[in-house]
Order: structure tokens, then C-alpha cells, then sequence
């Protein structure tokens, strides 16, 4: 006797069977804001397994900074995130309306954890760490300076990358080194933006001192979705010391 599937399990099943779905597109159908809302109430496997496609981690190099994770947040995947944190009274008809309401934008976060040769740790492991920062001497390194980061893509006959130009670029001090998802909703960036966050210092740094530090960066790149088409992409980050890390996304293979 075959067994039968619950009309949920459908749903899930369906999102990972359907080749033609996966790809970024920009405005969500009514269908495809329907699928990310059933699969974000699900929050089950199925949904974690969908965000461990967004996300690539990456080895650690020798000595410098960490570039640690690059993670990718379209539309669709905006919208499952929204249907997670919203369990119980919201419905698939409100998470229609809430995804009309706004602006369909591309996120992507990339991670940059300090190490013992770049960043406040190095300070604060020095004999000198279990000091507050006054702001003037020690200061946090110049992300500004340091770094380069932005999202290409290859256009036009000659198929030369082309760098596309963020609408903003966000910094956030990161409290946490684990790589995986990120939740994240782009509310959350007004409320955590850099000298203004609220991020749990839970698993900052702690000196001595009773101060608690961050771990590195969060650096996000907000992308009108118009400007970005559904094929390779490339997020690129450059460093003073010589480091440039490519991470390529396949967005024909997202949604």
C-alpha cells in the first residue's frame, strides 16, 4: 500500500522537484511568494536545507583577515525568512501583501572575522587588550580602507566582468564566528547598523577587563534585483595585504 503524502510534504517536495523554479527572478509571481511562504512555515530541514545554498564558507588563510562567508539573500529567499519569523496568525495572503509593499532588493553579507594578525583581537591578545577603546588609540581597523567589496557579473558580447554598483554598502560589528545561515530580514539592518548596533555580545570577545569585543565584520551590499540578472555572479573581496577572494554564485539556480 503506497503511502501518502501530506498536502505540506507536497509543497516542500514540489519546491525541490521543478528544475524550471530555480532560477532568480524578479517580481515574485503570486505562485512563488506562496511556495517561500509554506516552505518558511514549515521551518523544518527542507527550509534549512534550502539557505545552505545561499551560503559558501571559506578556508582561513595564513595570515591577515578572515574572509569567512559569503551568503546571498534574493527575494524569494527574503520571503521565507519573513514566513519563519512569523509562525502561527500569519497567513499566505499577508505575506503576498507584505512582499508587494516593499521594493524586491538583493542582499548579500559577506563575513570578515578578525585573527591574531588583523583586527582588535591582535590588540587585545597583546598585553594591552584588557583596556576600553577610547576611540583615538587602538582604534578598530579602517574597513573603509582595507577592504573592496562588490558583486560582478560577466555582460555584453565580450562576456567581461562588469562590476555592479551596490545602491549601499552597510557595516555591522559581528559578536559571532559560526558559518552557517545568517537570519536576517532588512529591518534588522536599521536596528544593527554599525556604531548604532544592538548585537548580542553573547559570543563577542570577552577581555578581562569585563569588556566584551567584536569578533569582526558583517559587511552587506543592498542591490536593486533589477540590476542583477539570473546567471553567474561573482562576489569579490580585496584586502590592503593582498588578499582577493572570488566566491561565484549561480543565480540560474537560485530562486
Amino acid at each position: 500500500m503506497h503511502s501518502l503524502l501530506t498536502s505540506s510534504s507536497a509543497v516542500a517536495l514540489s519546491l525541490l522537484l521543478i528544475p524550471s523554479a530555480f532560477a532568480f527572478d524578479t517580481p515574485l509571481s503570486p505562485e512563488a511568494v506562496r511556495e517561500a511562504y509554506f516552505l518558511g512555515q514549515h521551518n523544518d530541514q527542507a527550509t534549512l536545507s534550502f539557505f545552505s545554498r545561499y551560503v559558501k564558507t571559506l578556508p582561513a588563510p595564513d595570515k591577515g583577515a578572515y574572509i569567512a562567508e559569503v551568503e546571498v539573500y534574493t527575494p524569494y529567499a527574503q520571503v521565507i525568512e519573513a514566513s519563519r519569523r512569523r509562525t502561527g496568525s500569519y497567513s499566505a495572503q499577508q505575506a503576498e501583501l507584505d512582499y508587494r509593499h516593499g521594493h524586491d532588493k538583493l542582499y548579500v553579507r559577506v563575513r570578515i572575522n578578525f585573527t591574531d594578525s588583523y583586527g582588535a583581537l591582535e590588540l587585545y591578545r597583546s598585553g594591552k587588550g584588557d583596556k576600553p577603546l577610547s576611540g583615538r588609540d587602538e582604534p578598530l581597523p579602517d574597513f573603509y580602507r582595507d577592504f573592496r567589496v562588490g558583486l560582478s557579473q560577466r555582460s555584453g558580447p565580450s562576456r567581461e566582468d562588469q562590476w555592479i554598483e551596490p545602491l549601499r554598502i552597510i557595516l555591522q560589528p559581528s559578536f559571532l564566528q559560526n558559518a552557517s545561515h545568517y537570519p536576517f530580514l532588512p529591518g534588522d539592518l536599521g536596528m544593527n547598523s554599525f556604531l548604532g548596533g544592538s548585537a548580542s555580545p553573547d559570543y563577542g570577545y570577552a577581555g578581562g577587563n569585563g569588556y566584551v569585543y567584536p569578533t569582526g565584520w558583517l559587511a552587506w551590499l543592498v542591490y536593486d534585483a533589477k540590476d542583477v540578472a539570473s546567471d553567474d555572479a561573482t562576489v569579490e573581496v580585496s584586502t590592503t595585504d593582498g588578499q582577493h577572494v572570488s566566491v561565484p554564485f549561480d543565480l540560474s539556480r537560485l530562486r
